[in-house]
């Protein structure tokens, strides 16, 4: 059997994307906040690019956040220095000599479905994935939740590659053997065929709408972006988690529940956002018994782990080789 890794093998945060903001928080000027230890700023430039820096300004570490947009220079409160999108100072009131130190870190960013994605290093190590095989373009978010679980951030993704979790917690019986892949370096996937059981409302009303069995596909990206494709005979669901570590035991989930665009401008108006309450509904209580379960903190101990864990073992072990950034902000 595989040993599963110590915990020191894994870093603070993983290198890879994470969700910073809405797209709406940058209307009226940039935007910053903590996440990762860190505060960061992100703002539009006058082309709509999205752009993400720290936001300390070099001089005395002023919240460029508190500042504005001047084209695609993002200005800092205190005494004026301008930015552009690599980070770099390139005017100071009244003087032209820019000293060397006069920069910032900028990370690569994303805007898609309304939200903004950065990734911790520069440059990105990957393109800010998406459920395999699909074009982003063909669907809608519905309304994101939240939860912050009191355990470890590889803790998160885990879950999903222990199977025999989803019969004592989700009233799922394994029908096959686990189907387990690594589609990218970064990337591991696992997908297993489950009847449905249970005798609560959800569970009947699964079995009504989509059918008494489910193909479970997830593919996990780094430990922090989790992507699930629930598969019935007569519907697909796709849910997104994106981690936030907070420490080394807490974590901040975000999750969204997309769904297909209609062709038709009425689809779209009326259909499509009634349909993305309803699958997000569904695939939100799916998780809320984990969330339960790991708010009252799930720990990570390597020498409790038997035999019958062995495909947790093995996502362990592979999450622990996969390269972190030995400084996440250079």
């Amino acid at each position: 059997m595989t040993t599963a890794p110590s915990a020191d093998r894994f870093p603070d945060c993983p290198a890879s994307w994470y969700l910073f903001c809405r797209t709406r928080d940058l209307r009226h000027g940039p935007f910053s906040r903590e996440i990762l230890g860190r505060r960061l700023v992100a703002f539009l430039t006058s082309g709509g690019e999205v752009v993400v820096l720290d936001a300390r300004c070099a001089h005395l570490g002023a919240d460029l956040g508190a500042g504005c947009v001047v084209g695609d220079l993002i200005q800092c409160p205190f005494h004026n220095w301008r930015y552009d999108k690599e980070g770099r100072c390139v005017r100071i009131p009244d003087t032209t000599d820019v000293p060397e130190y006069a920069r910032v870190r900028s990370y690569p960013a994303v805007e898609r479905h309304g939200f903004v994605f950065f990734f911790n290093s520069n440059p990105a190590l990957f393109p800010l994935p998406f459920f395999p095989g699909l074009d982003p373009s063909d669907f809608r978010p519905a309304e994101p939740f939240d939860a912050v679980l009191e355990c470890p951030w590889w803790m998160v993704g885990a879950n999903v590659f222990d199977v025999q979790h989803f019969r004592a917690a989700h009233d799922r019986r394994l029908l096959s053997a686990p189907v387990v892949d690594s589609p990218a370096p970064q990337a591991r996937s696992i997908s297993a065929d489950f009847s449905v059981l249970g005798d609560s409302i959800r569970d009947r009303l699964v079995r009504r709408l989509g059918g008494e069995h489910v193909k479970m596909s997830f593919t996990d990206w780094c430990g922090n972006i989790l992507f699930a494709t629930p598969t019935f005979r007569r519907t697909t669901s796709y849910g997104m988690l994106i981690s936030e570590p907070l420490g080394r035991g807490r974590v901040l989930v975000h999750g969204l529940v997309f769904v297909r665009r209609s062709t038709g401008l009425l689809g779209r108006l009326l259909f499509d956002p009634l349909h993305a309450r309803v699958r997000r509904y569904f695939i939100k209580e799916f998780m809320r018994l984990d969330a339960r379960l790991a708010i009252k903190g799930l720990r990570y101990d390597p020498l409790r782990l038997i035999a019958g864990d062995d495909e947790l073992i093995r996502y362990f072990d592979w999450l622990a080789s996969v390269p972190g950034p030995a400084d996440p902000y250079t």
